[in-house]
This record gives C-alpha cells, sequence and structure tokens, in this order.
C-alpha cells in the first residue's frame, strides 16, 4: 500500500480515486473543503474511501508527498502545479492527465533530478452528477508514458502499482508525445463540434459534420508533421470515428463544459493548433473559427 494525493476532484480524478484506494491509501487535495464524502458510481455507488484536505492544509501538515495524480483541466495545470511542487518529495512521482496539449518543458526543468514525470491518456469515460459524485460512463484503454529520465528509469514499478490491475484495461507507452497528439487529434474531432452542436459523440458519425471535421483534422496534421510528429490524416480520421463509436451516447467534457456555462479547454485543443500554425506558418482557419465559436460561449 501506498499513500497516494490526487490534486482535482473531477470525473477523471475521482475515477481515480476510487480505483486506486481499492489499494492505496488515498487523500484528495480539493478547493472544495466542505466535501467530507466523495461518491463514484459504477454498477452501484459507493463511499470513495479517502481523506480530504485543502492546499493549504496540506502545506500546513509538512507531509512530503511521494505519490501524485494532477487531474485538473489544461488551464488550470500552471496553478495546480505551482500548489504542489513544493509538496513533493526528491523522490516524487508525478503523474498529469488532462485533455488538449501543453508544453511540459517548462515543468521537468522545475523538477528535481530524482522526481519523476509521467503523463496519463485516458478514454475511460466519467460524468460528474455533482460537485462530490462521479458516475462511470464508459469503458476504455489508459495509456501511462515517460516524461523524464527518473520516470523512465521507473515506469514499470509504477505501472505495476497503480495501473496493470486497478485500472484495466491500462498500458504503457514508449512514445508518450506521441499518443498525446493523437488523443489532441480526437479531442479537436470531437469536443468542439459536440459542445457547439450539444449532441453526444455517437451523433457527429452524421454525414453533415464530416467536412468541418476533415478540415479540422486536415490542419492538425499538417502542423504536426511540422513538429516531426507523424500523424497521418486517414489515421486521426479513423481514430476519432472509433472513439466516436465506443462514446457514441457520452456528451463529451467540453460539451458540459459549455451546458453548464464553464471555461472550456478549447485554447489548449483547437488553441493549440492555431498558435503552432502561426510559428509554422500554415493557415488553419477551421480550428480558428471553433476556436472562436467556442470562446464566445465562455
Amino acid at each position: 500500500m501506498s499513500k497516494v494525493h490526487i490534486l482535482g476532484a473531477g470525473a477523471i480524478g475521482l475515477t481515480f480515486a476510487h480505483a486506486l484506494s481499492k489499494q492505496h491509501d488515498i487523500t484528495i487535495l480539493s478547493r472544495n473543503q466542505k466535501c467530507r464524502e466523495w461518491l463514484y458510481t459504477e454498477q452501484q455507488t459507493s463511499v470513495i474511501k479517502a481523506k480530504t484536505l485543502s492546499i493549504a492544509q496540506a502545506h500546513s501538515t509538512n507531509e512530503k508527498i511521494d505519490n501524485c495524480f494532477v487531474c485538473v483541466k489544461s488551464y488550470q495545470l500552471t496553478q495546480a502545479l505551482t500548489d504542489v511542487l513544493p509538496l513533493l518529495s526528491d523522490t516524487a512521482n508525478l503523474i498529469i492527465s488532462h485533455n488538449g496539449m501543453q508544453d511540459l518543458t517548462k515543468l521537468t526543468k522545475q523538477l528535481k533530478v530524482h522526481q519523476a514525470l509521467y503523463f496519463v491518456s485516458t478514454a475511460k469515460g466519467a460524468l460528474k452528477l455533482s460537485d462530490h459524485h462521479a458516475k462511470a460512463s464508459g469503458l476504455g484503454d489508459t495509456f501511462l508514458g515517460a516524461c523524464n529520465l527518473s520516470a523512465k528509469a521507473k515506469i514499470e514499478q509504477v505501472y505495476q502499482a497503480f495501473f496493470a490491475t486497478l485500472l484495466p484495461p491500462s498500458f504503457i507507452h514508449n512514445d508518450i508525445n506521441q499518443l498525446r497528439w493523437q488523443k489532441l487529434a480526437v479531442n479537436i474531432a470531437i469536443n468542439p463540434l459536440s459542445a457547439m452542436h450539444q449532441v453526444p459523440n455517437g451523433q457527429l458519425r452524421q454525414p453533415r459534420y464530416a467536412s468541418t471535421i476533415l478540415s479540422l483534422l486536415n490542419e492538425a496534421c499538417a502542423v504536426a508533421k511540422c513538429e516531426d510528429i507523424d500523424l497521418p490524416l486517414s489515421n486521426a480520421l479513423q481514430s476519432a470515428y472509433q472513439v466516436m463509436t465506443r462514446t457514441q451516447n457520452n456528451f463529451s467534457s467540453m460539451a458540459q463544459d459549455v451546458k453548464l456555462g464553464r471555461k472550456t479547454e478549447i485554447d489548449a485543443i483547437c488553441g493549440y493548433i492555431v498558435e503552432l500554425g502561426k510559428k509554422h506558418h500554415i493557415a488553419t482557419p477551421a480550428n480558428m473559427a471553433m476556436l472562436q465559436t467556442i470562446r464566445d460561449k465562455h
């Protein structure tokens, strides 16, 4: 049994907390200090076995964190890491998960030499029913990848401890940057359109959305090529439509955010392509139009 801290009590954070609590000592770091009981629903609803601390309380305990999952929105990542980095032990495992893309170079430089940085990409579906209650909404693969040398040295150990049996089906991925781009392409194809039209993922397979999806992914693949990422358009389209089929009854996280009037991750999805397009002098009108449309809904 290991001590595991989870920063972020969203749908994925609570999914991980529920799964990991079966074998580990879980502490949820949350800004929702009033919540002392977290619920998770699979076939039935159960209380997640976890303590709850605010960031301020965590700082006051002087206890160092050895294993920290950071499961926040992409635009919350910088603040989350500012909060948690001083709490990490010198040999901590820092495992981050979010939609969209962020440049992790700056974060890697902030870590001590033996602190290991991992990225988790998961297709597990989950939905927040309330501030303290999440529900599983679909199965999907989870991939763990190393982002620095310390992580590469320990990845098998971390995978066996936290993923192999507790978060199936899960796998180690040897090129996490490639995987992040593949997931970004799926996000680009599904999230903004589902948010704009407020439809479940499966409806995006209708012919009327095809040309927009093709344009969005064509721009993303062109930009990826300039970043030395091998992301063929045919593969990106196939993956996106597979996810639409597998999660056909789910509403994307961006669709939920727009419906509830919350800030979205559009800047780390279509916005990321637009910014790299400027850098490489590639026109990205489809992603720019989607970026502006979703921003206007904030």
